[in-house]
């Protein structure tokens, strides 16, 4: 074990530690993610600040110059961001760390809905949870938030550039628009699925899956009005006291002590309170009241023998007292209080007064009565803490920051760690095969390949607009290989063609880790920019109400390489994606259905008639076109344009034979609709194509031999000869509340 110790007499006071061995605690994390991650060794023990001096010291603090203070959330937002930043880049910046540094757990109270709790003492939160916990923190740089609503989940939308946008830190979700630039708004979501389809949900540790970027998109649900923020919650800081004797220490270790209703959390540690009182002549300057009781030189005796005593501690920390243990060194009658009542200790074993399922307590007393002699006492309070607010150690250099409150002070800080050499973590990957290094590369849909690192068990790919990798340019571009069908290879493949820009430089990098555990440095920043099309905008319909067709027209983008002819696909799904081939479409629960592809048509004009009598191929409700070069390569498919509906385009019969049977199976546009959860009873993500068209058919004027099927649009003529002549048919569709169509038409009956 390996240990540094600093006395400290000077407010605002700056050390460093150097740290050897081949690899720390860091290397063997994954990424964090959703789910809770994985860490295999830890090279901190504990971190004990100590209060040695003879004065009590208001709110001391200790943290990593390099990180973030945690102490308030005035402190993680005026850390976290700097003046020159704009309101988009504060609130990326916010639900970058946010994300970072917690995992889907619960205490199942508000505990964790208080930022600067969930972020030093737990470390974990479930939607409902992280909904308030990210936009505390908007909130508290300024932004305007609203309420999310999607089905079964919770989120909270922050506000920039006009508009209010998705950036969800408890499921890692962030969905660009087309642009590949904008985030999208839950209301984009709801309104195209398609943008939730070609992203990546629950992050890294989450393996790349079209079924369950389908699953989450049918959370998205509801297209109509929405508002209403969230209050801030919680107004918690890391302030604390320390009177002489007592100390705060971090601690690495996991002694299954915490605090929450439910299961255990599978990533926690368990810190330390201390409080060593000094039983001299000032004793009664630490505690909370004492009667009866004199300092001896051989400890606390009564003052009269015939007269009962007592002495009482308080003891209060900024982190959650989840147990304890008293250490007396003489004789008495120990007693706990907290929630308002006292109760007898046994033994010196405090954990039974801190059962994880009892409200979380930060405070609490002891008396000590019916004293002899006492001649010392330690009281330990065990903590909960977050691991990665943890002051920790890395290879290298450390700098910390102490700071306090107090015109003077005597404080000790020792950390304790341990160093390894017996493994070495692998190299950086050295070159970037494809794209080459400030390459141009052709499309949008290729694999990114590097060097292979000998007897790498894994990678992990990030891409960025941004030089710097500040941040991955969304959750699709942060991967571990190993969770995409890559898995054992030095590559990734794009799983979407137009995710990327046409002309824009993109960044990337790659970190390779051992079959030991250890994640090696990062590649050196490798950069490219692709060449193709730029995808189709402003795609409209245009109807012909008296031919009843529906022509289609757009705009090339100027972005990209020159288009030489276009792919046009057509569905009824709305949010439906573009495919050139058949494709396994979910349809909810354990249903899939293999689709046939849905591109109808390529032309070479930017218009091409899609909905009309005649047609071999369209007569659908919704239209997306990909652009191809002359290279062969496409863009990204576009948004999508929706037809009206009901819109009949089917023609009617002109003549009827008196004595037979004329049918005429009225047809109009009808979307199925698109994947969407619902509540069933307890099931709360019951997931179906829902909210298509429900059409009825009404005969408004007609001859008696007329009949038109109100479910299915089936008109049947079935003329006599005295019906010889011309007859005036007019019917309509309503689809739900308000939308119809309307065809009328002349039948001529005739004789055989």
């Amino acid at each position: 074990m390996n240990q540094h110790c600093e006395t400290i007499c000077s407010t605002d006071h700056a050390y460093a530690i150097e740290v050897g061995g081949a690899f720390d605690g860091a290397m063997t994390r994954d990424p964090v993610g959703y789910g809770a991650y994985h860490q295999a060794w830890e090279n901190n023990l504990w971190v004990r600040m100590e209060n040695t001096g003879t004065e009590a010291v208001q709110n001391p603090w200790l943290h990593r110059a390099d990180r973030p203070s945690w102490r308030s959330r005035e402190d993680i937002v005026a850390n976290l961001l700097t003046p020159e930043m704009d309101a988009a880049e504060r609130a990326r910046a916010i639900w970058e760390f946010a994300r970072r540094h917690r995992y889907h757990r619960t205490t199942a109270d508000d505990e964790v809905k208080d930022t600067v709790k969930m972020l030093n003492a737990y470390g974990y939160t479930l939607c409902w949870d992280e909904a308030y916990t990210v936009a505390n923190l908007w909130q508290q740089a300024g932004l305007k938030i609203r309420r999310g609503v999607p089905h079964g989940h919770c989120t909270t939308e922050v506000f920039f550039d006009g508009a209010y946008h998705l950036l969800d830190s408890d499921e890692h979700l962030l969905y660009l628009l087309r642009d590949n630039q904008t985030i999208a708004s839950e209301e984009d979501l709801a309104r195209d699925h398609d943008l939730v389809k070609r992203g990546h949900a629950y992050g890294i540790l989450s393996p790349e899956s079209r079924r369950t970027s389908e699953q989450a998109a049918s959370l998205f649900v509801h297209t109509g009005p929405r508002g209403g923020g969230r209050p801030v919650v919680g107004d918690h800081r890391m302030d604390c006291v320390l009177r002489p004797g007592e100390a705060l220490v971090w601690s690495w270790a996991d002694r299954g002590k915490y605090h929450g209703r439910g299961e255990r959390p599978p990533r926690l540690c368990n810190g330390q309170w201390s409080f060593t009182p000094r039983l001299d002549a000032e004793f009664k300057r630490w505690t909370e009241t004492a009667a009866n009781l004199q300092y001896t030189p051989d400890g606390l005796a009564p003052t009269d023998a015939a007269q009962p005593t007592a002495v009482t501690y308080r003891i209060a920390s900024p982190y959650p007292i989840v147990g304890g243990q008293l250490n007396l060194d003489g004789e008495a009658s120990v007693e706990l209080l907290r929630d308002g009542a006292w109760q007898p200790v046994r033994g010196g074993d405090l954990d039974p007064h801190f059962s994880s399922a009892s409200p979380a307590c930060y405070a609490y007393a002891l008396r000590l009565s019916d004293l002899g002699l006492l001649r010392g006492l330690t009281i330990d309070s065990d903590l909960q803490m977050a691991p990665l607010s943890l002051p920790a150690l890395t290879i290298g250099t450390n700098a910390f920051r102490y700071a306090d409150a107090s015109d003077a002070r005597r404080i000790q800080i020792t950390h304790a760690w341990q160093e390894r050499a017996d493994r070495q973590p692998p190299a950086a990957p050295a070159q970037a095969q494809f794209p080459p290094d400030g390459a141009t590369a052709a499309g949008t849909h290729f694999s990114f390949r590097w060097t292979p690192v000998p007897d790498a068990a894994d990678y992990h790919f990030e891409l960025s607009p941004r030089a710097d990798m500040r941040y991955a340019l969304s959750p699709v571009f942060e991967k571990l290989i190993s969770k995409t069908p890559a898995a054992g290879r030095a590559e990734w493949t794009m799983p979407e063609e137009g995710l990327l820009n046409p002309g824009q430089t993109y960044y990337w990098r790659v970190r390779a880790r051992s079959g030991e555990g250890l994640w090696g440095a990062w590649s050196p920043v490798w950069s490219f920019t692709p060449r193709a099309p730029g995808i189709p905008l402003d795609l409209a319909l245009d109807a012909d109400w008296d031919a009843r067709t529906l022509t289609l027209h757009w705009r090339p983008n100027p972005a990209g390489e020159d288009a030489v002819h276009y792919e046009v696909h057509a569905s009824n799904e709305r949010g439906f994606s573009a495919r050139r081939e058949p494709y396994p479409l979910y349809k909810g629960g354990d249903k899939e259905e293999i689709a046939p592809a849905n591109l109808i048509a390529t032309t070479t004009d930017t218009r091409l008639q899609v909905v009309g009598a005649e047609l071999a191929a369209g007569n659908r409700a919704f239209y997306r076109v990909v652009a191809v070069d002359a290279a062969g390569h496409r863009s990204g498919p576009s948004d999508f344009a929706e037809a009206p509906r009901p819109f009949i385009y089917s023609k009617p019969p002109t003549r009827a034979i008196a004595g037979r049977e004329t049918v005429y199976p009225v047809q109009s546009l009808r979307s199925i609709g698109d994947l969407r959860s619902e509540s069933d009873g307890p099931k709360r993500y019951f997931s179906a194509f829902r909210d298509g068209d429900q059409f009825r058919y009404l005969l408004d004027e007609g001859p008696a031999f007329i009949h038109l099927d109100a479910d299915t649009g089936l008109l049947t003529a079935t003329p006599g000869r005295e019906h010889l002549g011309f007859h005036t048919i007019t019917f309509r569709v309503h689809n739900g509340p308000g939308s119809v169509d309307l065809q009328g038409f002349d039948l001529e009956v005739v004789a055989d």
